[in-house]
């Protein structure tokens, strides 16, 4: 067992004082701004106005081609006090000019019809392009500390805002700049420019053959900017894997979908020899209306062409057809196209081994010295790791694991009636196929431990167990599983025409489920692969699932055999412990605390669903998931708070209600849809309150808290780092409040993964000496220094069985002989979680409420029960406790659907 682990993270070296950078920068004149913008919004003569330029594709033409560029800064376009890119002495001024009239040619909008409006654009265009030169921003030196930063009223580092796009440009230029050497190979590397910080992409990618296969692959390094709760210093996180690409000839895209391709092209300026440090990122997407790939307009290629009039760029057709072709390069000019799983399957497996990650790290460690160091070590902050675990039944045939074997079959029929109150279950299974039905009605039977009987040939299964009452009733699906048939017609926007395919198909699927039981049953369905439904929005789950919930049932799929990997056997397990899940029949397993915090401790978890209309049914829409779970409780532990009836309903019934309120809302006989909120402050406002009642709900007993931050801080900014302090609440129109206002037995937990922001850094356990091969280790951790009101903690957990066992030591970015298969290994790389305890019953807390005779808490006790929830016997490790876990799967029910159209006069005559 590993004793410490170590992550990816580095602060400023205070012994190595300010890191001072001399910068040359220019800002963006206002004049251009309002002439740029009146060029820009003649797009849109007929539609909302945008409120900015275009800039990040010029910022990109300029990080591309512009050599010296250091990054570009955010906020330019709508101000010119602020900087709006930084450069080295390496960068001419003259090139600016140039490259600033490429740009503004893409404003405005294309050759029309019209005569006299297109010579208006074009004199509009020439006035922009004379502007250009009337106005060239003068240059000025300043000076930017690297490590600068203020402390928050709550104690938390707050970098300069500059350092969140300028650090990371410098971080992964100086460890670009050393190239890496690994088994005698050096690997080169090149800066990729992200929303959040950079990447560093191996270049050129590196290639392994297996059979007649050849794949490409790149090692990948991430660069973010971070904060801590509470820590004096910000950090920097890094983060490893693989960069794979895609080389299938043609490159396989489902219709409708894109990619991500990187460039690496050439300085385009004659005379000019710099040497490449860059790629850049321009995205494939699907133009339905030319019927083909084309480059989205945030795309560079599409500017290259006009200023390199020597070389060919790539087309998107040709680069499909060609990618390996575009990764060896042609005429100088290299294209890769970003794999993705919906291109099928690719033979680099994803990650890299503890062992490969600590060299990387190692290496950038040595790039970061003086400036930063890394964040000490942590170590283990509760000597338990998990809950009270029931051991894991063998393979059958096995007596002396049967009395395990049955103990697991009781505990789960306990919390299935538990979750039924005791009455008829009913599940029904609607197959495609007769293996998947048969499999699917044995695996309920090995689940719950009931008598074996002759599988086939029955419709219709009833066993009687205990408190448990289950009927299985089997039948075909038919043509509900068909392509959904989306018709536009007049008037009907395409999000209009699916919405009334989905409610068709969800009404059919209610009548062949028939009527609704009086508790909620489960329906397990059969369904074609998503391969099977290449046009747009045609697969029917979505309308399968509120067709299920309009009859009062859960629902959960399996897809048919010749469309899945696996045998049907364990497909059939797993589908039936996930319907299970969702008919609420799971609780916490008994937690192994130092203290118990309290015998009737509920657990209380948010989730804020945000539907985009790019979402799975075209219609964005928003839904604060709040779940309370009662371990204790003999009947309906699980709940959720429904809001509009003001009730907690069990977790079965919460779940229905989710998706007849959102999908199927609007016919005449069901609740009408839930108010939708248009503006940021009108979420924040709904979302706020919401929360404050439920924290009034659950205030009569022990309570613990637990919330997302990342999730959550979007409609509850008190949640952001800045704004936190111990022991309190903060809301947007009040001061931060003790958290015992609101329950004075209220713990209140900050869970935080990586996101997509990698807001938490990877980690390994480096072992005891030198020669210990580096692992991972389960456990909760805590800084070595940590005091004992120390409030922020790490959560990691082991593989799960399903990981397989792989080398702990394996290279893949260099394979060395004695293990020449090794990129096609799959690398599990446990995320880590931060748990951040920011409300308990600490000694300061309870003084300030009245209360100082009462024995305090230790932040480590209560850290360690939201530990402990990652683990329950049904479940492989979880990637969050089991209440947030729950309340996120939650989010398959908000299904919104575009509302109706509204008939035209002469339509509702006729």
């Amino acid at each position: 067992m590993y004793e410490l682990i170590r992550t990816t993270a580095y602060e400023p070296d205070p012994e190595a004082g300010p890191w001072s950078e001399q910068y040359r920068v220019i800002g963006f004149p206002d004049e251009w701004r309002t002439e740029f913008m009146d060029l820009y919004r003649r797009r849109w003569p007929r539609r909302e106005q945008p409120v900015g330029l275009p800039v990040s594709k010029l910022n990109d033409l300029l990080r591309a081609t512009a050599p010296g560029l250091v990054a570009t800064g955010r906020g330019s376009g709508s101000s010119a006090e602020v900087p709006w890119f930084y450069a080295s002495d390496e960068m001419p001024a003259e090139l600016v000019a140039p490259l600033l009239a490429s740009w503004v040619m893409t404003l405005p909008p294309g050759t029309g019809t019209d005569s006299e409006q297109t010579a208006d654009h074009r004199t509009a265009l020439e006035r922009a392009l004379a502007l250009i030169d009337d106005h060239i921003p003068a240059w000025r030196e300043q000076s930017v500390d690297l490590t600068a930063a203020e402390l928050t009223p709550g104690g938390t580092a707050r970098p300069d805002r500059r350092l969140y796009h300028l650090l990371p440009e410098r971080i992964g230029a100086r460890i670009a700049a050393r190239p890496l050497r690994l088994n005698g190979v050096d690997l080169s590397f090149r800066v990729v420019t992200r929303d959040q910080g950079v990447e560093l992409v191996s270049w050129p990618p590196r290639s392994y053959t297996r059979g007649k296969r050849t794949w490409r692959y790149s090692g990948l390094v991430t660069i973010t900017l971070q904060t801590a709760p509470f820590a004096r210093r910000f950090r920097v996180h890094v983060s490893y894997g693989i960069r794979r690409w895609a080389t299938g000839e043609p490159v396989w895209l489902p219709e409708g979908r894109g990619a991500t391709v990187l460039l690496d092209a050439p300085l385009p300026w004659p005379g000019i020899d710099s040497p490449r440090r860059r790629l850049t990122t321009n995205s494939l997407v699907y133009d339905r209306r030319l019927g083909m790939l084309a480059w989205n307009r945030q795309s560079l290629i599409g500017l290259l062409p006009e200023l390199d009039v020597m070389r060919a760029y790539p087309k998107p057709s040709d680069l499909v057809a060609r990618p390996v072709d575009w990764i060896e390069g042609l005429d100088g000019v290299a294209a890769a196209v970003v794999h993705s799983t919906a291109m099928g399957r690719h033979g680099v497996g994803v990650g890299i081994m503890p062992l490969e990650r600590s060299l990387l790290d190692r290496w950038v460690e040595d790039a970061l010295s003086p400036f930063f160091r890394r964040v000490p070590e942590l170590k283990r902050a509760h000597r338990r790791s998990k809950p009270v675990l029931r051991p894991a039944a063998d393979a059958k045939g096995q007596p002396e694991r049967e009395a395990p074997s049955r103990a697991r079959a009781r505990a789960r029929r306990e919390a299935l009636a538990a979750a039924s109150e005791g009455g008829p279950l009913r599940i029904d299974v609607l197959w495609q196929t007769e293996e998947t039905r048969d499999a699917l009605v044995a695996a309920l039977q090995e689940w719950l431990g009931l008598p074996g009987e002759e599988v086939a040939g029955h419709d219709d299964r009833e066993w009687r167990e205990e408190d448990l009452h289950v009927v299985v009733c089997t039948r075909p699906l038919q043509g509900l599983g068909a392509a959904l048939e989306i018709t536009r017609g007049p008037g009907r926007s395409r999000s209009q025409a699916l919405a009334e395919a989905v409610r068709e198909r969800g009404a059919r699927m209610a009548d062949r489920l028939g009527s609704p039981a009086e508790s909620v049953g489960l329906a397990i369905v059969e369904t074609l692969g998503p391969a099977r439904f290449p046009a747009q929005d045609s697969d029917p789950k979505s309308a399968l699932r509120i067709g299920c919930a309009a009859a009062r049932r859960v629902s959960q799929f399996i897809v048919v055999p010749e469309d899945a990997d696996g045998s049907v056997a364990v497909r059939a397990g797993s589908a039936v412990a996930d319907g299970m899940r969702q008919l609420g029949a799971v609780v916490p397993p008994e937690q192994r605390l130092e203290e118990e915090l309290a015998d009737d401790l509920q657990y209380l978890a948010l989730w804020y669903v945000r539907r985009q209309a790019n979402g799975p049914t075209r219609w964005g829409g928003q839904e604060l998931v709040a779940l309370r779970i009662r371990p204790q409780d003999p009947v309906h532990p699980v709940r959720g708070w429904d809001d509009s009836r003001k009730e907690w309903l069990p977790y079965a019934q919460f779940l229905v209600t989710l998706a007849v309120d959102s999908g199927m809302a609007g016919a005449a006989d069901l609740p009408r849809p839930r108010r939708s909120f248009l503006t940021d402050a009108e979420r924040r406002d709904e979302a706020e309150r919401r929360v404050r009642s439920l924290l009034f709900q659950v205030r009569d007993r022990p309570t613990l808290l637990l919330v997302n931050s990342g999730n959550l801080r979007g409609v509850w900014p008190g949640l952001n780092n800045g704004e936190l302090a111990r022991d309190t609440i903060g809301f947007h129109s009040d001061p931060p409040a003790r958290a015992a206002l609101h329950g004075d037995q209220l713990r209140m937990v900050l869970v935080r993964d990586a996101n997509s922001r990698e807001e938490t850094p990877q980690w390994y356990a480096p072992g005891g000496t030198d020669e210990d091969t580096p692992g991972i280790s389960a456990g909760l951790w805590s800084a070595r220094d940590a005091g004992p009101d120390d409030r922020v903690f790490i959560s990691t957990v082991g593989k799960p069985p399903s990981a397989g066992s792989v080398r702990r030591d394996l290279l893949k970015l260099v394979p060395d002989k004695d293990w020449p298969h090794g990129p096609a290994a799959k690398a599990w790389n446990p995320q880590a979680l931060e748990l951040t305890v920011l409300a308990c019953l600490s000694e300061e807390a309870l003084a300030d409420s009245g209360r100082p005779g009462m024995r305090p808490d230790r932040p480590a006790v209560v850290a360690a029960a939201a530990h402990q929830l990652r683990f329950h016997d049904e479940y492989h490790p979880l990637s969050r406790p089991l209440p947030l876990h729950l309340a996120k799967l939650a989010e398959e029910y908000v299904l919104p659907l575009a509302p109706a159209p509204v008939p035209t006069a002469e339509q509702a005559t006729v």
